[in-house]
């Protein structure tokens, strides 16, 4: 188990919080989780919701999934008892305003989600991934914040944008489900505002289509991650794991989650990205 520390900085960095290390107080934080969903991705919003349901238990929450209005969603999440949200209930202005990409109204959805939400925490979640074992989001107070191993170019340009020439953190946050507390997210999206010259989502669209070489170039996940980071107090409520996670483009769910236990062992969660639909 990796346990050490940033230099400067209050944060902890563990491989793994355990569930025994989390409290009985952790547990009994109210958590809202968001999925934002397309209707595409109806029948991998079902696995998702099912792995919140099994691996989440023991986690005080509430689940919203946020999407254009869909008889098909509408079903899937009264068959799983989880709370159906129009996107436009959500979003800083309404979706059709926006004029920009479906990816992109998914990630203003996140980050709007802290004006809506009923708990101070919330984990934003992507359709297309699946937990694989419990879930621990808190240890001691101290919210988890998960990081990956991939880097991308286009997050750095975008990132620069928007924070300006702060220090980046090494790797990325991009995990496909980051726990979002709705304080920081407020402070966040001011700054971005202010420093854009905009609202917020205003100023991100612009960044966003007018600079994206492809669709991956900014990660709201990043924008989180790295703003904790620069901000020592910040840092201080924070732990640090690695994601132990899988990315599995274009691949079928039945294929990767019957390879066996063997294959998937150590692994904290799969995400099944469909880039070309």
């Amino acid at each position: 188990e990796i346990s050490a520390c940033l230099v400067g900085s209050e944060m902890c960095i563990r491989d793994r919080v355990s569930v025994e290390e989390a409290g009985s107080g952790d547990f009994e934080r109210g958590l809202t989780v968001l999925v934002p969903a397309a209707e595409k991705d109806a029948d991998l919003l079902e696995l998702c919701l099912g792995s919140v349901r099994e691996h989440l238990a023991g986690q005080r929450h509430e689940v919203w999934v946020v999407a254009p209005e869909s008889e098909v969603l509408r079903a899937v999440c009264a068959e799983a008892g989880v709370r159906f949200v129009l996107e436009d209930e959500v979003l800083p202005v309404r979706a059709k305003e926006l004029r920009t990409r479906g990816w992109v109204i998914q990630q203003l959805i996140k980050l709007n989600a802290w004006r809506h939400v009923p708990t101070e925490d919330y984990l934003v979640l992507d359709a297309d991934t699946v937990f694989l074992r419990k879930q621990v989001f808190f240890r001691g107070g101290r919210t988890v914040l998960r990081y990956a191993d991939q880097y991308e170019l286009l997050y750095e340009r975008s990132l620069t944008m928007v924070l300006g020439d702060r220090p980046r953190f090494p790797v990325s946050f991009v995990t496909h489900h980051m726990v979002m507390n709705r304080g920081i997210v407020e402070s966040l999206l001011r700054q971005t505002g202010e420093r854009l010259g905009a609202e917020w989502w205003d100023g991100l669209v612009r960044v966003i289509d007018a600079h994206s070489i492809s669709p991956i170039s900014f990660s709201e996940f990043d924008l989180y991650g790295n703003y904790v980071m620069n901000d020592p107090e910040l840092r201080g409520r924070h732990v640090l794991e690695y994601w132990h996670g899988l990315d599995a483009p274009n691949r079928a769910p039945e294929e990767v989650l019957g390879a066996g236990e063997g294959r998937l062992a150590g692994l904290n969660s799969v995400s099944f990205h469909r880039h070309t639909q």
